[in-house]
């Protein structure tokens, strides 16, 4: 398994598991159709503070991680750091392998050597396999916003924040 930048030819691998409902159940941007893959890669790409890269296995795009930088907040001077707000979606035929956790495991390791003081990631309560893969990488659950976010089938969910510190 590798992570590598992705890009508008990684649109038709992209789109064939992240317009599937599995992926598309906690996420706040869908895709439905080639046009919208290719501008959700066209609107990450010319976006300086975003990263999308795409999760490879056996020469196979099998997923996709990455986020934005953004600022730290201050109660004076501009922090000379950034931190980094985490996603990911892989493909439910790869479920269970690992690739969530292994790409995530490279991604901080890559992002801390950056220069990035903070990871982090929000989740629902009820993903708890999306849990499973933040905490097996050492982030830290910091809190949970009871029924914080309406979702599509109108229930409202808990969203939880993880974080990852850099050493």
């Amino acid at each position: 398994m590798s992570v590598r930048p992705a890009d508008d030819a990684d649109a038709a691998a992209l789109l064939a598991y992240k317009r599937r409902p599995q992926c598309q159940a906690y996420v706040a941007r869908t895709v439905d159709t080639l046009d919208e893959t290719r501008a959700l890669i066209a609107d990450r790409l010319s976006q300086p503070d975003s990263l999308l890269c795409a999760v490879v296995l056996d020469g196979q795009v099998v997923g996709d991680i990455g986020g934005r930088t953004y600022r730290p907040e201050s109660l004076g001077p501009e922090p000379a750091v950034h931190d980094f707000y985490l996603g990911y979606t892989i493909n439910p035929d790869h479920w269970h392998q690992g690739l969530a956790s292994a790409a995530t495991a490279l991604l901080i390791t890559a992002l801390h050597d950056a220069g990035i003081r903070r990871i982090v990631a929000k989740t629902f309560a009820e993903n708890a396999a999306s849990i499973r893969v933040l905490t097996k990488n050492a982030f830290r659950l910091e809190g949970t916003e009871r029924c914080a976010v309406l979702g599509r089938d109108g229930r409202w969910l808990d969203d939880c924040t993880l974080a990852h510190l850099a050493e």
